[in-house]
């Protein structure tokens, strides 16, 4: 079973605050998994710690075989070009669109590929276009972000981190922002890449449905720790531990 996340004991506080306690995870080549739980439970922060954009505390983490952080000879400074070069093996896409206003959602998706890949443009747009028409929005190609609604700009985000055609992608309670009306287009499309790509997904989601029909695999956290791990079908039919149990009973509406 080949690996592309490994984490061994992984910890993360600020300050006094510890929001992730030892937490232990391997995830294998093409796995889809959902990740629930209650707010403030260390969900997001793994994400962050995952793509690089926060350091661990103690613990560490591989990703494709490799450390994500290396220290320089002197042991005190982190090689930052080692860091980026893991770093884009991954995606992510955020509750918040982050687009570039001034540019059209083509231009948004070519951007990363031309100047962190080293496409050409022609190359960059060819494969912009390719990833526009997967979500949906082909022919919204030209349109600037402030012409989108959120339920389309959150796609063309899906299609940016996608271009960069990263061996995992991470998703950060993408639905979040957007009307309730907007969740089915842009769930249909992680249950589409969940079914039909080889590369693994992290999903961080309060959509229980969502996570139960897309996700392989289910991670309930609480408290800053992997509580529960297992089958998607096992954990929300027949959970194992009681503070699962106490948390998807706490749910009024699993669909919401």
């Amino acid at each position: 079973m080949e690996l592309i996340i490994r984490m061994k004991d992984v910890q993360k506080q600020f300050g006094s605050l510890s929001v992730l306690s030892g937490v232990t995870l391997d995830v294998p080549m093409g796995q889809t998994v959902g990740i629930i739980g209650p707010s403030g439970s260390g969900k997001s922060t793994l994400l962050r710690l995952l793509i690089g954009l926060d350091r661990p505390t103690g613990g560490s983490i591989e990703i494709d075989g490799e450390p994500l952080w290396l220290h320089k000879r002197n042991g005190k400074d982190f090689d930052l070009a080692h860091l980026r070069r893991v770093r884009a093996k991954i995606g992510m896409v955020f509750q918040q669109f982050n687009l570039f206003p001034h540019m059209s959602a083509l231009d948004n998706i070519m951007e990363a590929p031309i100047h962190v890949l080293g496409l050409d443009r022609a190359a960059a747009k060819s494969r912009a276009e390719e990833y526009l028409d997967m979500v949906g929005l082909a022919d919204r190609a030209s349109a600037y972000p402030g012409q989108l609604s959120g339920g389309q700009k959150q796609r063309v985000a899906i299609a940016r981190a996608l271009a960069m055609r990263p061996k995992v992608m991470l998703f950060d309670e993408i639905t979040s922002a957007l009307d309730p009306e907007l969740v089915g287009g842009v769930l249909a499309i992680l249950q589409e890449l969940a079914s039909t790509r080889s590369m693994s997904m992290i999903i961080v989601t309060h959509h229980m449905k969502f996570a139960e029909r897309c996700a392989e695999r289910v991670l309930f956290f609480d408290q800053g720790r992997i509580v529960e791990d297992g089958a998607a079908e096992s954990i929300f039919t027949n959970p194992v531990e009681d503070r699962t149990h106490q948390f998807l009973d706490s749910l009024i509406e699993r669909d919401a």
